[in-house]
């Protein structure tokens, strides 16, 4: 089973995209992500509980 979110479903615009085989793994990646391409410096429970929300299964 794969987990997958596109960020553009937050973020409107973005491409960047994330498959991994752990929900966790996703959420790690796009706390990261966040950081780096969006200027995010506190990814807070918060926020990942919403985005988890777009986390799809495959």
């Amino acid at each position: 089973m794969k987990f997958t979110l596109s960020c553009g479903d937050a973020m409107p615009g973005c491409s960047a995209r994330f498959e991994e085989d752990s929900r966790e793994r996703v959420l790690d990646l796009v706390s990261v992500h966040a950081q780096e391409a969006h200027g995010v410096t506190d990814v807070t429970p918060e926020m990942l509980d919403a985005i988890g929300a777009n986390i799809v299964t495959i």
